[in-house]
């Protein structure tokens, strides 16, 4: 099956595109009273991703904390690569285990005015834990208490020790109290690069530089984010010399674009590991019932592992923009193991396992997959054909989103394609969500839907989340994806790369967050 026949049908609802209008002829310059260029810049994004603004939306997805993250800052932030630094907190330390003392920035202001103190610091976090429906209570829940030392120091103190607070913290905004408190407006107030101007919901927003901004100013004075659901609309405008720039260019298109002079295309290591996984109990699983689980096997799932040729799925599916993964996280998550390598493409090995499993004529199960991305289907015909080598049957059940992950939730699925993305920047989460032995009770194993189980992975998981030494803790983390490697936690896939298009006269440094700051947009002079 060719990619390019599928792209556009199924990628309108996901995508989330960037198109910026300007400079050769569309940027409109204008001249302030002292004489200066100031620049106008339009963006445009898909009508189907953007939630609101933040506080009073249901659930941040990423379009929306793309346009939110231009209004709010956090107390901390990630650069591009990751890393955390300071935001609205200039410093912080540990008195104790238990603590994380906050010596906030002076002199800032939110877009009207107020000044920024730690009473809001403490409002903004006991917000979200006053809600649990809020789509960010996950990650404060191990706060047990925010106390204000004076104006510009707070203490965050956790119910045990917390190692990943900060990164947790960089996805937490931050409000102003008093407006909160003394307003029934829906305009977002923050402390951003970016303020309110307008919004017509479906049709645009209009963001205007806020120059009382703490930080560099921006290039552009106002930025409009028009709402436009076509991709192939975006393609032509962009070819048309209508708009400048467009994010998420699909693979299929690069060839084309790449042809037309003044565009250059960049691409990117999105942050999102596709595998596939398993069912791992020996009795009473959901689709082998009766009789013994081949997926409980060890070597049935290196067989599978041995059997899948990754650079053909990169090569013919994602046009080579991918990369092969060998663990859970990319490279820029903190816990990734360097010394990790992928099992072989082995036939013959592959064969071997499945023969000493005693599976050597093989089996049939159901992978279930989803048009949640534009490429898991055509994903999954590839690995019907590569495990099909070893004699294992594969009946591919395309589901909806919502009916994949309910399916997959209930743990009612033998095999499944799935991507994750570590959205803290921290390896740790893939322990308590995904390796750890299931424990509703205690908020672990919350999103490890085959029920898998191992005590050593438990043991280290363990020391992980409380273990505040950093080197101590990376190495546990590297120790443990060795380990859930060598047991097949799952095969892993691939990093599939985002591919922007562009005039020359743009600049624009890609974020491992995945995130667009504006306020980094720069003009080549």
């Amino acid at each position: 099956m060719e990619y390019k026949k599928n792209i556009r049908k199924i990628l309108v609802l996901i995508l989330c595109i960037i198109i910026i209008t300007g400079i050769s002829g569309c940027i409109d310059t204008n001249n302030n009273q002292n004489n200066k260029k100031e620049y106008v810049l339009t963006i445009s994004l898909g009508i189907d991703r953007f939630n609101g603004f933040y506080p009073k939306i249901d659930f941040l997805n990423d379009q929306t904390m793309k346009i939110n993250s231009n209004i709010y800052n956090c107390l901390v932030e990630f650069d591009e690569i990751f890393k955390i630094n300071p935001a609205l907190a200039e410093s912080w330390n540990n008195p104790n285990n238990l603590t994380w003392r906050f010596n906030l920035r002076k002199d800032v202001k939110f877009h009207n005015g107020y000044n920024f103190t730690a009473e809001d610091v403490k409002y903004s976090i006991e917000l979200i834990k006053g809600d649990k429906n809020n789509s960010l209570y996950g990650f404060l829940n191990m706060i047990k208490e925010v106390k204000i030392i004076k104006d510009l120091m707070v203490d965050i103190i956790t119910v045990d020790p917390y190692p990943i607070l900060l990164n947790k913290l960089a996805n937490i905004y931050i409000l102003s109290k008093n407006y909160q408190e003394n307003t029934t407006s829906e305009i977002p107030v923050g402390t951003g690069a970016y303020k309110f101007s307008e919004f017509l919901e479906n049709n645009h927003l209009i963001l205007e530089r806020f120059d009382g901004y703490w930080k560099k100013k921006s290039k552009f004075q106002n930025v409009t984010l028009k709402f436009i659901d076509d991709y192939d609309e975006r393609v032509s405008s962009l070819v048309n010399g209508q708009v400048d720039m467009i994010d998420f260019v699909l693979p299929g298109s690069v060839e084309e674009l790449s042809q037309i002079e003044g565009i250059k295309t960049l691409n990117y290591l999105r942050q999102v590991v596709t595998f596939l996984s398993f069912d791992f109990r020996e009795n009473d699983s959901c689709c082998f019932k009766g009789e013994k689980n081949p997926f409980s096997d060890v070597r049935v799932r290196k067989a599978i592992y041995h059997a899948i040729d990754i650079d053909e799925i990169i090569g013919n599916v994602f046009n080579s923009y991918a990369e092969p993964a060998s663990q859970f996280v990319t490279s820029y998550v903190s816990g990734y193991n360097a010394t990790l390598e992928r099992l072989s493409y082995n036939l013959e090995k592959a064969r071997k396992y499945m023969k000493d499993a005693g599976y050597e004529n093989g089996f049939e199960v159901v992978l279930d997959t989803t048009t949640v991305s534009a490429n898991r289907v055509n994903v999954s015909e590839t690995i019907v054909d590569q495990l099909s080598k070893i004699n294992i049957t594969v009946i591919i059940n395309i589901l909806s989103s919502n009916d994949f992950y309910t399916k997959i939730m209930n743990r009612n699925s033998s095999f499944y394609l799935v991507g994750w993305g570590v959205d803290s920047g921290d390896a740790g989460e893939i322990f308590d969500n995904i390796l750890r032995t299931v424990d509703i009770n205690n908020g672990f194993g919350e999103f490890n839907f085959g029920n898998y189980s191992n005590p050593d992975i438990d043991r280290i998981a363990d020391d992980i989340f409380y273990n505040m030494d950093t080197r101590e803790r990376l190495n546990l983390m590297q120790e443990g994806f060795a380990i859930a490697m060598q047991d097949v936690s799952c095969v892993p896939l691939y990093i599939y790369k985002g591919i922007s298009a562009m005039i020359n006269e743009i600049s624009l440094q890609p974020r491992a967050d995945g995130l667009i700051k504006l306020e980094d947009i720069g003009i080549v002079n």
